[in-house]
């Protein structure tokens, strides 16, 4: 197995502001074509307030949320691939995993969570991956399925993203693990970075103390050119090093 490296080193801003939590709640994707919906309104919803989420009727329409003002530095190629056409109920990504990698403690971390299926623990190249991305029916938000095709096995997994009550992003995996996602807009390029993590059960969400982070989650979306792109994740932990490291190119399917 070759060295697992991370790729370049990528220097984030520092998330500003206090972080509020909201409840989660359960959904189902949307099916079929979206009905029409209130315009949505940016930024934290005030206290007391009646309003609920808008259904969403893009998937844009979450990230346009999140990033604000900043959506408008996104790259177009990067904007488009998060649209919707009439008549589609999700967005379908494809191609190959070049490099999946993990360490044997970051394996052993896999395996230790393996009922919530988040991470996979195999060592492999040219691993074919689906990504499918659905909009949620009655709050923004996406369901996102990933599938990797292993020799060994098929690896899929689930997770839900939401926006939480004070604009952050919060993605919610099986096993009643969640992750805080602070965006970023680099030329060319749009990252997710976890902001903390937390655990969810019925609604009730708690804060995972920093101790017990299974590392610093970073993914970068690499714009190549009009239809394809490049992915690169990585979770390095302040004390272990790296401990997962995955890359691959891809491109949206078209319906």
């Amino acid at each position: 197995m070759r060295d697992m490296e991370l790729l370049q080193r990528i220097d984030l801003p520092a998330p500003t502001g206090a972080r509020a939590v909201a409840p989660a709640t359960a959904d189902r994707p949307a099916a079929g074509r979206p009905e029409e919906t209130r315009p949505q309104t940016q930024g934290p919803a005030t206290a007391g307030s009646d309003t609920e989420p808008a259904a969403a009727h893009d998937l844009a329409a979450l990230l346009k949320a999140a990033l604000g003002p900043r959506w408008a530095l996104l790259h177009p190629h990067i904007q488009a691939r998060f649209a919707l056409a009439d008549g589609q109920a999700q967005a379908e990504y494809v191609g190959d995993m070049h490099q999946v990698r993990c360490t044997r403690l970051g394996a052993l971390f896999a395996r230790l969570i393996r009922y919530a299926r988040v991470l996979p623990h195999h060592n492999a190249d040219d691993v074919p991956f689906r990504f499918d991305v659905e909009p949620l029916r009655r709050e923004l938000g996406w369901i996102k399925t990933r599938t990797y095709h292993f020799a060994q096995e098929i690896f899929s997994f689930r997770s839900r993203m939401t926006l939480g009550a004070g604009g952050e992003l919060l993605e919610h995996f099986g096993g009643g693990l969640g992750m805080r996602v602070r965006l970023e807009v680099l030329p060319n390029r749009l990252v997710f970075v976890d902001d903390g993590y937390f655990l969810h059960w019925r609604g009730l969400r708690l804060p995972l103390p920093q101790l017990l982070w299974p590392g610093r989650f970073v993914l970068v979306h690499r714009d190549l050119d009009a239809e394809q792109f490049e992915v690169c994740i990585d979770v390095a932990h302040p004390w272990f090093g790296p401990l997962f490291h995955q890359e691959g190119r891809f491109q949206r399917m078209r319906g």
